[in-house]
């Protein structure tokens, strides 16, 4: 994949596209699949109102990564802040400036949103995006501690 990079909001048409590059970063954090149907795509991440929001990568037409946040607010500080769930690229489009666009596509909306920080989180063995996010310009939050707390369907 070479040629013109563009960033756009994810559409209906680029669900599997979508879908196979998040079965990809699955794979990679050592994740099963996930289970993301059509529906679940278009209520998530592309209608009107959606929760999430989904950007793509376009190099020749062809969707080669991806970036997925949602917004966030303080009441201690009453500042916005923006959580990045997920961010992929595409094996053949990596070390092609993807994932620095997808980034700057996100710190571009969220100053244009009033977002004062970005938040993520790396997975502990996965040293080149923790080199990426450094060349940045990205710190670790050494103050926060994530919490999980697991539900089950009933």
């Amino acid at each position: 994949m070479s040629g013109e990079l563009s960033i756009r909001r994810a559409e209906a048409g680029d669900y599997a596209a979508v879908r196979s590059l998040a079965e990809a970063l699955a794979a990679h954090i050592e994740e099963p699949p996930p289970p993301l149907t059509l529906e679940r795509y278009l209520a998530f991440y592309v209608h009107e109102h959606a929760p999430v929001h989904l950007f793509v990568a376009l190099l020749e037409d062809r969707v080669a990564g991806l970036i997925a946040w949602i917004l966030t607010h303080e009441l201690y500080s009453a500042q916005a802040g923006m959580y990045i769930s997920d961010i992929v690229v595409h094996a053949e489009a990596r070390r092609k400036g993807v994932g620095r666009a997808l980034m700057t596509k996100a710190k571009e909306w969220a100053a244009d949103h009033g977002v004062t920080k970005l938040g993520w989180d790396v997975w502990k063995h996965n040293a080149s995006a923790m080199q990426f996010y450094a060349r940045l310009g990205a710190t670790v939050d050494t103050e926060a501690l994530p919490h999980l707390l697991l539900l089950t369907n009933r």
